[in-house]
């Protein structure tokens, strides 16, 4: 018997199951039940072995998103073995051609849980040869070409709208036929959970169980509720957990390898354009193919791009356009409402006030006492008058670079986040 408890034992736990499909896609909630599924197929044993294992609800998916879940990148392509495959260059083809595209099919177990995880990757993976000392029994994710082992596993594939317009023949306009994100609410379909995040919805059943991390996260730090501060800091540290204890992904604002690492905007200087060395195409690839480390102009990662202040909040977010939620909250680079739009432009005006009162500063270090004196004095009265300052984004940054611009120029500028 299996060491989870199953479903079967535990009544919450078998009603919760049927309501995560219901709650955890607000839009989809009438998709979740098998009559309104029009063409849908049950998953086969071969995907999902849990319904029958312990009782887990029966997941209907539309043909054309069983064939990507079952079969996409599983197997080696013929043609290509041959060398006769059209669609190597570019790299479109639905087969595999090197052993590091190769995708494991992933299968929930009769004990509820999935054969690898959706969330943690394996950190003894080969990324170049494709190669695990585990093999196909390693319990974690392989980042391979593409990191389709994520993108079309059970829990995520075609569970979120894709942020790129459909092209006149109803492909992505970016990622092509083969995009593991939806267009269109008659695309999306419901995610398949392993048993462990139904139980863990089922201890906080307020929160919704893709943003359990997220929440757990927000909830023990505050700060990352604020945008400045997201902002300024999201995926510029490294994350302190051992790799298989963290979810990784959007939910931690840590990074966990060279791919996912942010620069931090107030320290290094770059421009919101991808690094030629870094980004080939449609893929990124390792940031030390970039002789300039650090020092470089250009961006290095998605990470880097998508939460780049020229960039940062300009477009809308496509979840809260079609589904009223979205479930990255603050971790979310696109704007959820019509105020925020501007928001990363007005950071970099803001940080240029910053750096100016710095040098300032630096070019005259020694001011008369009594000025100081005098310009402190209105602030103090300000203060008196109305309270404590106000939590700024100079303070979240930098305290030393705070400190020396306010003494030259006060809080001009520096929009208050508080």
């Amino acid at each position: 018997m299996s060491s989870l408890s199953p479903i079967a034992q535990n009544s919450s736990l078998a009603t919760l199951s049927n309501v995560i499909l219901s709650t955890s896609l607000p839009m989809m909630s009438s998709q979740a039940s098998p009559q309104n599924l029009t063409g849908s197929v049950p998953l086969p044993p071969e995907l999902d072995l849990a319904t029958q294992g312990i009782g887990m609800p029966t997941v209907f998916v539309k043909p054309q998103h069983l064939n990507y879940l079952r079969d996409f990148r599983t197997q080696q392509c013929p043609l290509f073995a041959n060398h006769k495959c059209t669609q190597h260059k570019p790299f479109t083809c639905f087969h595999w051609h090197f052993p590091n595209q190769r995708r494991r099919r992933p299968l929930r177990k009769a004990d509820g849980t999935f054969t690898y995880s959706p969330d943690v990757y394996c950190d003894k993976y080969d990324e170049t040869r494709g190669e695990c000392p585990n093999a196909d029994a390693c319990p974690y994710l392989h980042r391979n070409a593409g990191d389709t082992e994520r993108r079309y596993h059970l829990r995520y594939f075609k569970t979120g709208t894709c942020i790129h317009d459909t092209d006149a023949r109803g492909h992505c306009s970016r990622n092509g036929a083969h995009c593991a994100f939806a267009h269109g609410a008659n695309d999306l379909r419901v995610p398949v959970y392993d048993i462990r995040e139904v139980q863990e919805a089922a201890d906080c059943p307020v929160n919704l169980p893709a943003s359990l991390e997220k929440e757990r996260v927000l909830s023990e730090d505050p700060k990352w509720n604020d945008m400045g501060y997201v902002l300024a800091n999201y995926k510029t540290e490294q994350c302190r957990k051992p790799p298989r204890m963290c979810r990784q992904g959007y939910a931690c604002p840590f990074y966990h390898n060279a791919k996912d690492k942010r620069r931090g905007p107030h320290v290094h200087k770059y421009r919101s354009t991808p690094c030629p060395a870094v980004k080939s195409s449609d893929e990124w690839l390792d940031s030390s193919l970039c002789e300039q480390a650090d020092d470089c102009q250009y961006c290095h990662t998605r990470t880097e791009q998508q939460f780049h202040p020229e960039i940062y909040k300009s477009t809308k977010c496509n979840d809260v356009m079609q589904q009223n939620y979205c479930p990255r909250g603050p971790f979310c680079a696109f704007a959820h409402e019509e105020s925020e739009m501007n928001f990363g432009r007005n950071f970099m005006q803001d940080m240029g006030l910053l750096m100016l009162g710095a040098v300032q500063q630096q070019q005259s270090p020694q001011l008369p006492q009594l000025h100081l004196q005098q310009q402190q004095q209105p602030q103090q009265q300000q203060q008196q008058a109305t309270g404590p300052a106000p939590l700024t984004l100079g303070r979240l940054i930098s305290p030393s670079v705070w400190e020396q611009s306010a003494a030259v120029g006060g809080n001009r500028g520096l929009a208050s986040i508080a």
